[in-house]
């Protein structure tokens, strides 16, 4: 067991997910706040933790939620079949995401 290689892997990792985050203001309703209050205590963890690992969780599964609306364009045909564009919000989605990640320079400077 290589106890100082993982307590380094492992400081790396919180370094590296440390530098990621930012500080974002919300309201909330209360019963949301008790609720939160209520898995920090009961994990032993901090509200901020619970707070992030929630909000990671649901953007995950909104984004993965987001109807597919077949639209009138055929993009490209994959064994034969048509593939439409999707019509729905999906790709406003991915063009502002990737816009945004850009403005924040969420994927670092281009080397």
């Amino acid at each position: 067991m290589d106890t100082f290689r993982d307590m380094l892997d492992n400081w790396e990792s919180r370094a590296q997910e440390s530098s990621e985050r930012v500080e974002y203001t919300l309201e909330l309703h209360k019963h949301d706040l008790v609720k939160i209050k209520a898995f920090a205590q009961a994990y032993g963890l901090d509200e901020a933790t619970i707070t992030r690992g929630l909000i990671h969780s649901a953007l995950m599964q909104a984004e993965e939620a987001m109807p597919y609306v077949k639209g009138n364009k055929v993009i490209r045909v994959e064994e034969g079949e048509d593939i439409y564009a999707d019509a729905g919000r999906t790709p406003a989605f991915v063009e502002a995401e990737q816009a945004i990640s850009k403005a924040l320079d969420i994927n670092g400077p281009s080397s």
